[in-house]
């Protein structure tokens, strides 16, 4: 009988580590199958990404989602990829609308995956207000961005674009989280320049003109916001 119940557990020790080196090879396998296959993040790199690069990049996110579903990296590229033919698709906005839909659904898919990403509640905040508007839904995200990733640099870009787009909107609390980050972004120097030209757009150089510390930004400031004067 003792021989037995070794022979059971070792049978089952086999087994668990057959498991688990199956699921880790799937994983693996899942990595690999979406290298390559980001979104691109800036305007200038938008004519690279081709329908048939976007479909291959797809296929294979949905596949390694497949492989893999609980890591939220795939849900949110797949959330950024449908965002991206949504914007090239803007010229039939039925369509458009559709992908900005499919876009936050995998947006949130990637936060109830992973919900301490301050980078996906940003990216489902910006998605959420693509697809639905301005709504509490939207300040709820950005509010979770601004809590949980307070010194990224690329969540404190996108928290204040979509911040100060929203500006009127917001309630007092959430404009405050707003300048808190915008504080917290000039005081350690992440893309001061890209910072002052998105409180240009929006015209909130108020907000900025007080916080800028080093000449050059002023400078910046000067000639973006009064180029008349130059």
């Amino acid at each position: 009988m003792r021989d037995l119940s070794r022979r059971v557990g070792s049978a089952a020790a086999a087994a668990a580590c057959f498991s688990a080196a199956v699921i880790a090879l799937c994983w693996s396998w899942a990595d690999l199958t979406v290298r390559a296959t980001r979104a691109p993040d800036r305007p200038s790199n938008i004519a690279s990404m081709t329908q048939n690069r976007w479909h291959t990049a797809v296929r294979r996110l949905q596949q390694a989602r497949g492989l893999n579903p609980l890591e939220a990296n795939y849900a949110a590229e797949l959330g950024r990829h449908y965002a991206w033919l949504a914007w090239r698709s803007q010229g039939m906005p039925g369509e458009s609308a559709g992908y900005r839909s499919v876009s936050r659904a995998k947006h949130l898919d990637a936060v109830r995956i992973r919900p301490t990403w301050g980078f996906a509640w940003i990216n489902y905040a910006e998605a959420d207000v693509l697809a639905r508007g301005n709504n509490i839904g939207a300040h709820f995200a950005l509010q979770r961005a601004i809590a949980l990733a307070p010194y990224e640099p690329n969540v404190q870009l996108k928290v204040l674009a979509l911040g100060f787009s929203l500006w009127d909107g917001l309630p007092e609390e959430l404009r405050a989280g707003v300048r808190d980050t915008l504080k917290r972004a000039v005081a350690v120097g992440n893309d001061v320049d890209s910072i002052i030209r998105l409180a240009v757009q929006y015209k909130r150089e108020s907000d900025i003109a007080d916080i800028l510390t080093e000449k050059r930004h002023f400078e910046t400031l000067e000639k973006l916001a009064y180029p008349a004067n130059r």
